[in-house]
Formats: C-alpha cells, sequence, structure tokens
C-alpha cells in the first residue's frame, strides 16, 4: 500500500487485473441497466410481466412497478457513471490516456481556435454530433414556418368577419372559449 500524503491514511494501489474485475462488474450492472429499463417500459404496458403470478394489472400497480424500476435505473446508472469516471482517472494517473482538456472546470482557458475541434474532438461530444447533421434545425424552422402560416390564415379568416359574428357569406359562427 502507498502513503496517503496529507491525510496520513493508507491509498489501496490496484492493479491492472483489479481494473479489469472493476470493468466486469461494470458490465454485469449494464446489462442490470437495460433490464431494469426494459422492466420501466414494460410497466407502461399493458403486457403481463413474467415475475407477476397474479393477474394484478391495475393502474397503481402499473405505477409502483415504473417507479421502482426507474429507481433501480438511475441507481445503476449513476454508479456505473462513477465506476467509469475512476477508471478513466487511473488511465490518465497512469499516463496511459490524455487527459480531456474540454472536462477542465477553468472557464477562463478560451478554446485554441481551429485546433480546439481537429482530430482530437470527442466523437461522443454531443456538440460535436449536433455540428455534424443539421437537419434538427431545419426541421424546428419548418415547423415554425407552418404555425407562423396557419396563425397568418387564422388572422386573414378572422378579419374576413364582420362585426356581427357572420361570415361574409352569411353563415354564423359560434365562438369557442376553454
Amino acid at each position: 500500500m502507498a502513503d496517503g500524503g496529507d491525510s496520513g491514511n493508507p491509498v489501496k494501489v490496484f492493479t491492472s487485473a483489479d481494473r479489469i474485475r472493476q470493468l466486469n462488474e461494470v458490465d454485469k450492472d449494464v446489462t442490470k441497466l437495460i433490464h431494469s429499463a426494459g422492466l420501466a417500459i414494460q410497466a407502461l404496458t399493458n403486457a403481463k410481466s413474467a415475475d407477476s403470478s397474479t393477474a394484478e394489472n391495475s393502474l397503481e400497480s402499473h405505477k409502483a412497478r415504473f417507479k421502482e424500476a426507474t429507481s433501480q435505473y438511475f441507481a445503476l446508472l449513476s454508479s456505473i457513471d462513477v465506476r467509469l469516471r475512476r477508471q478513466v482517472y487511473a488511465l490518465e494517473e497512469a499516463s496511459i490516456l490524455a487527459p480531456d482538456p474540454s472536462s477542465s472546470r477553468s472557464a477562463d482557458i478560451p478554446a485554441s481556435g481551429a485546433g480546439a475541434v481537429g482530430a482530437a474532438a470527442n466523437p461522443l461530444d454531443v456538440s460535436w454530433l449536433n455540428s455534424r447533421k443539421d437537419t434538427v434545425g431545419k426541421e424546428k424552422e419548418a415547423e415554425l414556418w407552418a404555425a407562423a402560416r396557419e396563425f397568418v390564415e387564422e388572422i386573414n379568416q378572422s378579419s374576413s368577419r364582420d362585426r356581427s359574428g357572420k361570415l361574409e357569406d352569411g353563415v354564423e359562427e359560434k365562438m369557442e372559449v376553454d
């Protein structure tokens, strides 16, 4: 064991075999994570669960199963996230993996222009992924234009009515209140 330095507490040094065992445990928890996600989705359907011997299909039982499955899902997700971060930090400390410059918490350090988005960009970074596909913005713009067109048509339709509440062709229209 190595000395902890400042606190005087001993620090456990993990071997490569220990790290592989830890990753194997994370792998097993990923399968549990997927299973709990499946249980949560199954609770939202009318499908009968395999572990339910009684034909309890009430809304409350569905809610309880969903809540239990999602709680297990998020607990596992958090645990997996923490353990994988520990593995990444261990690889960085051993100089096996270069530290990610985008993970620094300092807002004072500006990005270095074109070099920041080069080959060293993280392929799982959300901003990087979004920059590769621009159809989301175009689709949203099309939706907004369609909504604006409907709004203008409604205004034109209401301006074509006269003050008595009748349309130009003489048909009376009722006003609905939400």
